[in-house]
């Protein structure tokens, strides 16, 4: 089943790297958009969101606009045992690069899980009801199972699958709505 989702997730981000530029910029705008006309986003004092890496959407746009909004907006840093918790995003914060290469912050406040309003779900695909596969750490299906608040993800039109286009686990979490560019 691994080895399925393995073969499932490289196709989709070879699907996500093939986007032109200009394409993937509007898609991100009309997705950002559509997050902050959601109920749980307008409502939401503190947002949960990764910092995002090359070909996945670009978070840095929804950052801007959750702080100038006043939203307290807190980012990932992984955890020993595949756990992660939830740092506050500043100008005082400072990063390292982690075993995966990618830049965590090392410093902040830790906010707990019943401390966040939303959580932006990042994923390599979404199906329409929620189903996500991820890139397979398990890290957020971990946070996910504990967590009680509101999870929105956002896929570009290379992100949408199908219901069945990998297998379901009884550990998968499911995103409660997943935006997409197909939305009207």
């Amino acid at each position: 089943m691994a080895e399925n989702k393995k073969m499932v997730r490289g196709q989709f981000i070879s699907w996500m790297k093939e986007l032109t530029p200009e394409d993937k910029r509007k898609q991100e705008a009309d997705l950002v958009t559509k997050l902050i006309q959601q109920k749980a986003w307008q409502e939401a004092k503190v947002v949960a969101v990764t910092l995002s890496q090359g070909f996945e959407l670009d978070t840095a746009p929804l950052i801007n606009i959750a702080q100038a909004m006043g939203k307290v907006v807190v980012i990932p840093r992984t955890l020993p045992k595949r756990q992660m918790e939830f740092v506050e995003l500043n100008q005082a914060t400072k990063f390292e690069k982690s075993s995966f290469g990618i830049e965590e912050p090392v410093n902040g406040q830790v906010y707990l899980s019943a401390d966040i309003d939303l959580i932006i779900v990042p994923g390599v695909a979404f199906s329409p009801t929620g189903h996500r596969l991820g890139f397979g750490g398990g890290y957020y299906d971990r946070y996910l199972a504990r967590y009680t608040g509101q999870t929105i993800a956002l896929a570009l039109s290379t992100q949408i699958a199908g219901e069945n286009d990998w297998p379901h686990e009884e550990f998968d979490v499911d995103v409660q709505q997943v935006l997409t560019c197909l939305d009207k």
